[in-house]
């Protein structure tokens, strides 16, 4: 795990994080939706070996969807795909340590419960949301 340097950091813009959760919204329900997809076409409601399998794939895609959403921020160098997509990266607000899965829970844990209340908070000198301060978090680029 590599900490990015202690000097001033660059703040990802509020257009890239706001892009960033739209490409995780898609990876993060993509499962969900072919799963979905599978269960129409083989019947979920059926007790076949299809409509088992739909059953099984819907709860397995549910289980990703969870995953993701609140750990994905903790994947290597502090990015989700969505962050790594866009050249940013969480960090420790103090260390600058890549954030941790511990972090990522908190942070999205946030959002989840406050919604719309957490994301009001980007627009702070920090571009910080609530879930940012209570897991001491910061998202910056790599454009600098």
């Amino acid at each position: 795990m590599t900490a990015f340097p202690m000097t001033a950091v660059p703040y990802a813009s509020r257009l890239a994080r706001l892009v960033g959760q739209i490409v995780d919204g898609f990876v993060c329900s993509a499962p969900i939706m072919l799963a979905a997809l599978f269960a129409g076409v083989t019947g979920l409601h059926e007790t076949t070996t299809g409509g088992i399998i739909s059953m099984i794939l819907f709860v397995v895609a549910l289980a990703w969807a969870a995953f993701y959403y609140f750990f994905a921020d903790g994947f290597s160098g502090g990015q989700s795909y969505g962050k790594r997509m866009l050249g940013m990266h969480v960090i420790d607000a103090k260390t600058h340590a890549p954030c941790s899965f511990g972090q990522s829970f908190v942070r999205n844990l946030v959002l989840a419960l406050l919604g719309p209340i957490d994301a009001v908070f980007i627009l702070g000198e920090r571009h910080q949301r609530l879930g940012d301060m209570a897991a001491g978090t910061l998202v910056i680029s790599e454009q600098g």
